[in-house]
């Protein structure tokens, strides 16, 4: 029987598609690969490359929607991150490159995996800026340090233009000049894993894990290519490690990757490159083997709450009740932190008010909607109404409120959209006012407003309904 290979993964999870993919490919292979964790590697969406969208989205925030990501996904094979038992590791909020120099919980992990001596591979998957930290605050941990890196682009340019390189140079010459034992996967080389929606689709079983694949491909909009074409580029390391003997390596001078003589190199250090790898199919097929074969693991699925999102209604921006300022990204806003914060088979609960009806198939989760004024306001037949809603992926469309019982959040309690109809007999959850109103004597406010924009859990909601029912004394409600 074969050794598995120790593997930490440094990773840039909710950049593009394909890190998500990695990430399955990695955990399905655990019969192979030991997993030590998870780090999260920083980076920013240009301008250029999302318009007018994800401006203002900042590192930090990529950061924080990578851990979510990360934390979905390890849910999909039965494993939880907890303060207790750490697996997502927060990276570096800032690059090398633009002068940050800072210890976080993904630098402290790879100093302290190199310094106990254990046998790893760090597969990096995007910047090299965690590592590079590590290298920097503590130097001594390049003898223990195996890195394998997706990046560069063709070896044989004048210049480097691939992202992994660009957004932190510093970074990638600072492991260049350490000692660590580096193997860099030249981007062009993994440009050959490609998929589309048709062929992907087609060619995967139904799991929980290939469910959450599926998914992506709506998702990340921001990121589509011509013809539903999308690069998977970061499954291929993952192979490499896997399977080295099939792939051609050749062992250079790290003088010839210095190609802005950015830093001075010794003559003996040497860099590990692949230069060719098996035919495009043997790698996807060895990644569809393995998601493919996942077994779902009948994940209890978490419940959420909301209200009040108004997809597409232009009146929010002009009255100035959301800190959006145009509709294009309060739309993209709202999609991003729902799907951050809510995976593929959880439940949500939206009270009302939803907007653009068919934004449901950009959404994860399973979205029961309570009707508000303005789906009211939207049809005569009620029947026909719900069909149609039904049609676009709507799980369910209830006229008026519903009672849920003790099961989901240990009492009973009462969904509806305006306060004004809040059960008599129970406390209540409701959405329709957007300010002033957080917390009554009959309950407390799910609307998105109050929220971050995004969806509640069902561990907030049972601290709310617990603090209304036990801790808020009655000026609380004044």
């Amino acid at each position: 029987m074969q050794k598995k290979i120790n593997i930490l993964i440094d990773s840039d999870v909710c950049n593009e598609i394909d890190d998500q993919f990695a990430l399955c490919y990695a955990l399905a292979k655990r019969n192979r690969l030991n997993i030590l964790g998870i780090t999260i590697a920083p980076f920013r969406i240009e301008d250029r490359q999302a318009g007018s969208l994800r401006r203002g989205y900042s590192i930090r925030d990529g950061l924080i929607d990578s851990k979510n990501e990360a934390n979905h996904i390890l849910r999909l094979f039965g494993i939880h991150h907890t303060p207790e038992k750490p697996f997502v590791y927060l990276g570096c909020d800032g690059f090398l490159s633009e002068g940050y120099y800072s210890s976080n919980p993904a630098v402290e992990k790879i100093i302290s995996l190199c310094s106990s001596g254990e046998d790893f591979v760090l597969c990096c998957l995007g910047t090299l800026t965690n590592v590079a930290m590590a290298l920097k605050l503590k130097p001594t941990i390049a003898k223990n340090l195996k890195i394998v890196w997706l990046g560069t682009g063709n070896i044989l340019l004048e210049k480097f233009t691939d992202s992994n390189f660009v957004k932190d140079k510093q970074a990638f010459y600072e492991v260049l000049k350490s000692k660590a034992q580096f193997t860099i996967y030249p981007s062009n080389l993994a440009r050959q894993n490609i998929t589309s929606r048709y062929e992907f689709f087609n060619n995967t079983t139904k799991n929980d894990v290939t469910d959450f694949l599926k998914s992506l491909f709506d998702r990340f909009e921001y990121i589509k290519q011509e013809k539903e074409i999308k690069m998977i580029y970061d499954i291929s390391p993952i192979a490499y490690i896997l399977h080295q003997e099939k792939f051609i390596t050749r062992e250079m001078s790290a003088s010839f990757f210095n190609k802005e003589n950015a830093v001075k190199l010794p003559v003996q250090r040497k860099v590990t490159t692949v230069v060719d790898a098996p035919k495009y199919s043997f790698v996807w097929l060895d990644f569809l083997s393995a998601v493919n074969s996942v077994k779902s693991k009948g994940l209890k699925p978490q419940v959420f709450f909301t209200s009040d999102t108004h997809f597409s209604h232009e009146r929010k921006i002009r009255l100035k009740q959301v800190p959006f300022k145009t509709v294009e990204e309060m739309n993209h806003e709202l999609v991003r932190r729902w799907n951050a914060t809510v995976a593929p088979n959880d439940i949500v609960y939206h009270l009302g008010d939803f907007g653009q009806y068919d934004y449901v198939k950009k959404l994860n989760g399973k979205v029961i909607l309570v009707c508000g004024n303005y789906e009211k306001a939207d049809y005569k037949n009620f029947a026909q109404f719900k069909q149609k809603l039904l049609e676009l992926g709507f799980a369910d469309v209830i006229k008026d409120g519903i009672y849920l019982d003790e099961s989901v959040l240990g009492r009973r309690v009462y969904l509806t959209h305006k306060p004004s109809d809040h059960a008599k007999d129970c406390l209540t959850l409701f959405g329709h006012v957007h300010d002033l109103n957080l917390v009554k004597n009959f309950g407390f406010n799910v609307c998105c407003t109050y929220h971050n924009f995004a969806p509640l859990s069902e561990t907030t909601a049972k601290r709310y309904l617990n603090f209304v029912e036990n801790f808020a004394d009655h000026e609380v409600f004044l």
